[in-house]
């Protein structure tokens, strides 16, 4: 089994030992630096498939980290780590290519969700990841609750994307952190982890938007409320972070009456006003 590289960066001696430890137990190798410099020394010299970064700290900040970081490789995933009400530090590091963010105090499960995504993320970019066979390819798509087909489903629709002339790889980059999302959104809070149950995709697009719906066989829930949170006017972060980073990233997010069925919408062309209904 080949090593998995985690670069986990804060000028916090005391942060970096407790990643360090979580990494571990998560059999994963982590590796630490104490500011953006360092961290950038071992991005050109190491194989790093994964990165872990404060956004304040000295000589080089976690901002100008993530802009260098991918100038050097961009399909390294970056997730930051934010404290409660630092919702417009977050807002800017996802705007330069953060996938995710971990909040202050976090736990080892919280670690080790971001992890998973952000290396399948990095399958995503580098196509290592095969389709599976248990996906029904139409326009329709059928996905069985199932945990390890979450990566297959998110990865068929990165192609699909690709297949009708969507190029743009930030764009691509951040379908696919939506997609995992919302997909992993529907499996676990939605349908409650039950197999009996599936999740349903519908895929739209034409020459001015793409257009992603998830539905799952759940009760639904009070998403009005939720959607209250994610206003400009709100200075604490939501705790849907998921949907809070969909909102973000595309330009229309929206539910039916139930509250089990969502729909993210992402203009190829420049749009005047973000959606939220």
């Amino acid at each position: 089994m080949k090593q998995i590289n985690v670069l986990v960066v804060d000028d916090d001696r005391d942060v970096l030992s407790t990643l360090s430890e979580i990494l571990t137990e998560l059999r994963l190798n982590p590796l630490t630096a104490g500011d953006g410099i360092e961290a950038l020394e071992k991005i050109r010299t190491q194989k790093i498939d994964l990165i872990i970064t404060d956004l304040m700290m000295p000589n080089l900040d976690g901002f100008e980290l993530i802009n260098r970081a991918r100038q050097l490789n961009a399909n390294i995933p970056i997730a930051v780590i934010s404290g409660h009400g630092e919702v417009k530090n977050v807002v800017s590091a996802l705007s330069r290519g953060a996938f995710n963010f971990i909040t202050k105090p976090f736990t080892i499960k919280e670690i080790e969700q971001v992890v998973k995504r952000g290396l399948r993320l990095r399958e995503f970019s580098l196509g290592t990841h095969r389709l599976h066979e248990g996906i029904r390819n139409t326009t329709e798509m059928e996905v069985p609750n199932y945990p390890h087909l979450i990566p297959s489903a998110a990865l068929y629709i990165i192609r699909e994307c690709q297949w009708r002339g969507i190029e743009d790889e930030s764009l691509l980059s951040n379908i696919s952190i939506c997609v995992d999302e919302l997909l992993h959104n529907a499996l676990i809070h939605g349908n409650d982890l039950d197999e009996t149950k599936k999740i349903t995709v519908r895929l739209f697009f034409d020459h001015e938007r793409f257009t992603l719906q998830v539905e799952d066989e759940g009760k639904g829930f009070d998403y009005q409320t939720v959607l209250r949170t994610f206003r400009d006017d709100v200075e604490t972060l939501p705790t849907k972070r998921g949907l809070f980073i969909v909102n973000y990233l595309m330009d229309e997010l929206s539910f039916n009456r139930a509250g089990n069925q969502v729909t993210m919408v992402k203009y190829l062309k420049p749009q005047a006003q973000r959606v939220l209904h």
